[in-house]
């Protein structure tokens, strides 16, 4: 299987298991990196990172290991950019920022 037919799998499994909070769709694959856009509500109690991670345990289950290497937070969403890991290299997500919102 190739990386652009596991990200298409992932894409769908995603979508089949968080569409009502969230739908994800892949922007860009190049050489090892790609993006994926992250549009919707997203469940408040969810961390929103957690979705992102969710993702990459996706691609995992198809045989490719991917960390975040970036995340640009939208106001309905996120664009995450990830790196497939090389032989050896661990996956550990550490979010850059916190953002608590107190009412």
């Amino acid at each position: 299987m190739s990386l652009e037919e596991a990200l298409r799998e992932a894409v769908e499994e995603f979508n089949r298991y968080h569409g009502a909070e969230g739908r994800a769709r892949v922007l860009w694959v190049e050489e090892g990196r790609f993006a994926v856009e992250f549009r919707g509500s997203f469940c408040v109690t969810c961390g929103f990172y957690d979705y992102f991670e969710d993702f990459a345990y996706l691609l995992a289950g198809r045989g490719f290991r991917a960390g975040i290497v970036s995340v640009e937070e939208l106001e309905d969403g996120a664009v995450v950019e990830y790196r497939l890991l090389r032989e050896g290299e661990e996956w550990r997500f550490a979010p850059e920022r916190v953002v608590l919102i107190l009412e």
